[in-house]
C-alpha cells in the first residue's frame, strides 16, 4: 500500500510540474490550399474558333441567322450567342451567369486567369489585356453578373 501511495504521489507531482507527456500528439492537419473556382464557361475553348470547333465545344446551335457582321448562332450552354466574323467566333455573349459575383473574381468563372480590370464601375467591369482576346466585359444585375461580352478580334 505504501508503494502505491508513493507511486501516486510521484505521478501527481510529475503532472503538476509539467512533465512532457510521452503520448504522441494528434497529427496536425496541413492547411487546405485555396481551390481554383470551377469555370461556368470555357471562353478559350471557343474564342477565335471556326463554327465546327464551337459546335464541338458547345453542341450544335439551336438556331443561326445572317446579320450584317456575319453569322450569329445561339447555343444552349450559358445561353450563349456567337457572332462569326470572317468565319471565326469573334463576338461572344454569355447569359445566365447569375451565380457569378459582379467583381474581378468573375473572370476565372469564364475559364480565364484572374487579372485586374482595366475599367470598372457600377455598370460594367472590363478587361482589355487578356491574352488572345481584345476585350472582356461583364455587366451586373443585383450584385451578380447578368451577362458577359467577349470580343476576340474585331472592335
Amino acid at each position: 500500500m505504501r508503494r502505491t501511495l508513493i507511486t501516486a504521489f510521484i505521478s501527481i507531482f510529475l503532472v503538476a510540474c509539467g512533465e512532457q507527456s510521452t503520448t504522441p500528439a494528434p497529427a496536425q492537419l496541413a492547411p487546405t490550399p485555396p481551390q481554383k473556382p470551377t469555370a461556368m464557361f470555357d471562353v478559350p475553348s471557343i474564342a477565335g474558333k471556326v463554327e465546327e470547333q464551337v459546335a464541338a465545344a458547345l453542341g450544335e446551335p439551336n438556331s443561326c441567322e445572317n446579320i450584317t457582321q456575319g453569322k450569329k448562332c445561339f447555343y444552349q450552354p450559358g445561353e450563349t450567342e456567337v457572332v462569326f466574323i470572317s468565319g471565326k467566333a469573334d463576338w461572344i455573349t454569355i447569359n445566365a451567369l447569375d451565380n457569378a459575383p459582379y467583381s474581378e473574381d468573375a473572370l476565372p468563372l469564364l475559364g480565364l486567369e484572374k487579372a485586374s480590370a482595366s475599367f470598372s464601375n457600377n455598370f460594367v467591369t472590363r478587361w482589355s489585356e487578356i491574352p488572345g482576346l481584345l476585350e472582356v466585359s461583364i455587366f451586373p444585375a443585383q450584385g451578380h453578373v447578368d451577362y458577359a461580352y467577349i470580343k476576340t478580334a474585331t472592335p
